[in-house]
């Protein structure tokens, strides 16, 4: 059996402990979330649909992993039969590792591979992947006349039916392959010295952690720091954090020793201690609306962005809105939710409905990463840039004030931003409201919509904690 994959390989470029962990200790991986889960999903079924590229291919995907020998021999013997032109998942072992290729095309008497990315731009982590497996493909003898990645062309719009040879571009990545491939052969013998290690490597926690992704052991590595060590502030980037603390300032009495008592560290430092955050109330008033707006609709928009095209006339990633849910005291009861979670050709229905409904507020607050006022300029649903000042992102302002929370550390998500401020509200992953909005199994959507509604008046219970009276105070 093999001891390195692709996706082992990649994590042990990342963090040698976090690959023997993984190969010894699995059990100690941290929950996978469900945005990762949707990646996942994401990058397999455009896999799937850039098969129709080359059509009429084998398919060598193993059932399970004791089938990886059988698939491995009978992709070598493909590589000799004249009627097999294209592999799809195609199964190669050299030298302990092992990969399955997403597609392999005949070419005269030599071979194309070809590796499909799910994204519009290709990172350092897709050329390190394309490395190992030329090395791989190399090693057992594998003509190629070209390596190429195939990803997605973010001009494509959809008329009709999807025309996959437009969907997808490709980049060959043959010179840089090669190139690499005596440093590839040394990652694989040092990373399979690491695997073979009695006991785990002892490597200090640092920047891989979360660097380029956040690692699945993290919750085993960082057991011993304390909850309310400074390395959960956020005010100093990570890489000076770990400095500081590999220096042996590595505790936040020792941190406040050197840091200016007025300084954000500080402040972040007191309030992990005290168990509570900190905002900046002087920055909080500066921004706080004034005079005080008459009236307050709270929005949440719940947008798809899928990577292929799913309508007549759009882009891939282009934003569709599945949904929104608006608070406020000209709605019906207090609140208003629309969706078409059952048809997403209606999505732009929601358009003239936005118009008049966000017509009646004088402010509109909402907590989003993306810029609200961009999206509905762009939908048209506020018709110009004098109305912009309608919007009132909490997200943009709760940053602005230094708004710190340990929560946060994990990510500035309205779901920390609640476990911060009112922790006995259950809520839900927001990308877990699309998942089950996106589900063809569900003939009900209330738990989408009634999640929505809670995420909305975490917003509003967020607005009316810092602002209800600061711009009275003022």
């Amino acid at each position: 059996m093999h001891i390195l994959s692709k996706s082992t390989y990649i994590k042990g470029l990342q963090c040698e402990k976090a690959l023997y962990m993984f190969k010894k200790h699995p059990y100690l991986r941290d929950h996978i979330s469900i945005e990762q889960r949707a990646k996942f999903q994401r990058g397999t079924d455009v896999g799937v649909l850039a098969h129709a590229c080359f059509p009429g291919g084998v398919d060598m995907t193993p059932a399970f992993p004791a089938h990886f020998p059988k698939k491995a021999e009978e992709t070598r013997q493909n590589l000799s039969n004249p009627d097999v032109n294209v592999m799809y998942e195609a199964v190669f072992q050299y030298n302990d590792t092992l990969i399955m290729l997403d597609m392999l095309v005949r070419d005269g008497d030599r071979w194309i591979a070809i590796e499909v990315k799910s994204s519009m731009a290709l990172s350092t982590t897709y050329y390190n992947d394309s490395a190992l497996q030329y090395y791989v493909l190399h090693g057992c003898g594998v003509p190629l006349s070209d390596f190429r990645l195939m990803y997605i062309n973010g001009d494509y719009v959809r008329h009709g039916e999807i025309n996959v040879k437009q969907l997808f571009k490709f980049e060959s990545v043959l010179d840089y392959v090669k190139e690499h491939e005596s440093r590839v052969a040394q990652n694989v013998e040092r990373l399979k010295g690491v695997v073979a290690l009695p006991h785990s490597p002892i490597i200090n926690i640092g920047t891989q952690c979360h660097s380029p992704y956040t690692c699945d052991f993290i919750g085993h590595c960082w057991k011993l720091i304390p909850k309310d060590s400074y390395l959960y502030t956020t005010a100093i980037d990570d890489r000076h954090l770990f400095e500081y603390y590999f220096d042996g300032i590595n505790s936040n009495k020792k941190m406040l020793m050197i840091s200016d008592p007025n300084s954000l560290e500080a402040r972040q430092i007191e309030a992990l201690q005290s168990g509570s955050y900190y905002i900046d109330y002087k920055k909080l008033y500066t921004i706080a609306p004034l005079p005080r707006p008459k009236s307050v609709g709270f929005l949440n928009l719940l947008i798809h962005r899928p990577a292929v095209p799913e309508l007549e006339g759009t882009r891939p990633y282009q934003e569709l809105i599945l949904a929104f849910a608006l608070q406020g005291d000209h709605e019906e009861g207090g609140c208003f939710v629309w969706h078409c979670f059952d048809d997403h050709s209606r999505w732009r229905d929601s358009i003239p409905l936005l118009v008049e409904k966000l017509s009646h507020y004088a402010q509109i607050v909402c907590f989003t990463p993306q810029n609200l006022s961009t999206t509905l300029l762009r939908h048209e649903i506020i018709q110009n840039k004098e109305v912009g000042h309608k919007v009132f992102n909490l997200f943009d302002v709760l940053q602005q004030c230094d708004f710190y929370h340990p929560k946060i550390k994990k990510g500035f998500t309205l779901q920390h931003l609640c476990e911060a401020l009112f922790p006995d509200i259950a809520t839900f992953e927001h990308s877990k409201i699309l998942m089950e909005a996106l589900s063809q199994e569900l003939t009900s959507y209330q738990q989408a919509e009634e999640d929505l509604l809670i995420e909305n008046q975490i917003v509003e219970k967020t607005y009316q904690k810092f602002f209800n009276t600061c711009a009275v105070d003022k």
